[in-house]
Formats: structure tokens, sequence, C-alpha cells
């Protein structure tokens, strides 16, 4: 008896590829879409994740997790808020417990992990990013809590799923999604092994995914600002985000074209 169990956790293990926060050589490119995709433009966008440090399949013990790591590349390359799902009792660091907490307890007594602090101004978001790891060829049910907590939130709004795995794809998050929010589109999925998610390529990948569905950040073409004073040259640094108005033309202070620092002289216009 104690042979088939091992036997029928090395399958799982490769096969399904848990993976404690997933890793397998191939990027996944699913498509998933639903109902009209629209324009992402002047719309504010939120990022939800969760993400398991500690030891992962094939990259070792990691102080951040593979899903985390794919979050920040989309900050870096995308106008986004973040908010992270933590556990109140965290997984186990441990990758085998981990693997077997989840085969043993959470999947099959279809638990709903309570998480720490929440959300409450989904209503401001028009885009979320949801993503995580895939253990056991689907979503930690910790996803479940968080959906059910915030039922018909997310309807009407537009959905990105993303995540980390160790062969299965992240295509599980758009039927999770799809079936917690009937109503809402689900863009174009991005999945990424966990084993390469470190790796350049992988960061180039996030980048020209988001650059396909709008998403990506739009350059001023200003880094600085120098002008010459009586004695010394003074240099202005400018900050913050281009804005453009309806006709697509840049929007400035008091919605005149141009780029003001804080005193309000114009320097480019």
């Amino acid at each position: 008896m104690k042979k088939v169990f091992m036997t029928w956790m090395t399958l799982c293990l490769t096969v399904v590829a848990l993976a404690c926060e997933g890793n397998d050589p191939e990027a996944d490119n699913a498509t998933e879409q639903s109902g009209n995709e629209g324009s992402t433009t002047g719309k504010r966008s939120l990022v939800i994740f969760f993400s398991r440090a500690g030891e992962n399949w094939q990259v070792g013990n990691v102080e951040r997790g593979n899903t985390a790591i794919m979050v920040d590349y989309i900050q870096e390359f995308a106008n986004v808020d973040m908010f992270e799902i933590i556990p109140e009792t965290p997984y186990p660091s441990n990758y085998m417990e981990c693997v077997n907490y989840v085969n043993d307890v959470e999947i099959p007594q279809n638990l709903r992990p309570a998480y720490k602090s929440d959300i409450n101004n989904l209503a401001d978001y028009d885009n979320i990013f949801i993503g995580g790891p895939i253990w056991c060829g689907q979503p930690p049910y910790i996803f479940r809590t968080f959906f059910e907590k915030h039922a018909g939130e997310l309807n009407g709004k537009t959905v990105i799923p993303f995540g980390t795995h160790g062969g299965s794809g992240v295509g599980s998050y758009t039927t999770l999604i799809k079936g917690y929010y009937p109503n809402a589109t689900v863009l174009e999925s991005l999945g990424i092994s966990g084993s390469s998610i470190r790796n350049e390529s992988s960061k180039t990948t996030v980048k020209n995914w988001l650059n396909r569905l709008g998403f990506d950040k739009q350059p001023t073409a200003v880094r600085s600002i120098s002008t010459l004073g009586a004695n010394n040259g003074v240099s202005y640094t400018l900050t913050g985000q281009l804005h453009r108005s309806a006709e697509g033309r840049l929007q400035g202070k008091n919605g005149q074209p141009g780029i003001y620092i804080q005193n309000g002289k114009k320097y480019i216009k």
C-alpha cells in the first residue's frame, strides 16, 4: 500500500507538476477571451496575487516567490496598484511538506484558507490582473476564499490571468475566474515556468505580453530638463505619469498640453 501511495505521489509531482510556485522550461501563452475586448488606456489597473517563498521545485530556497517575481515585472512595465493575498496561516516553506498538505488536506477537504487584511475598493479599478502559482494543476484554494468574499465584484471588469507553473500552464486560472465571474471580460493569460521566471527572457516575455494588451507604460521621452542659472546650472528631474485626453493629445496642468514642475512653470509643450 505504501508503494502504491509513493507511486501516486511521484506521478503527481512529475506529470501534474505541483511545484509549490510552479516551474517548467517553457512559457505558456494561453489566449482566453470572454465578451468584448476593450481599450485599457487611461483606466485604473490592479494586480491581485498570491506567492509562496521558501523551498520551490527546481529553484531551491528563495526569499521571494516565483509569482512575486513575475509581479515585479508587471509593476515595472505597467501602471498598476498591488494587492497581495497573504495567508493567515502560511503554507509550509518546505517543498515536500507543502506538497503533502495540498494533496492530503487542502484539496480533499475543499478548504477555504483565510488571508490577512482585504481590499475594499475594487470598484475603483477597471482592469484586474489575477495570478499565482499552479498547484497540482489548479490555483491554490485561497483564491476561492478571495473570490467568494468578493462575489460578483469583478463582473463587468476586464480580468487578466497570469502565474507561474511547472508544466500545466495557467489555463485553470481562466476557468476558475470565469466560473466565479461569468460577466467579466477575460483577456490573454500568461504563464511562465517558475524555474525560468528569473531569466531575462522571461522579463521580456512579460513586457511583450503587456504591450500586446495595451498596458505598457507610456513614455514621456523626457528624463530630465536642465536650465542655466546666473551662476550654476540647475537640473530638474521630471517624474510622474503621461496622460492623454480623449482626442489623444498630451494633457498637462489645467488640461493644457505640456509637462510642468511644482512651481507651475512650463518647460515642454
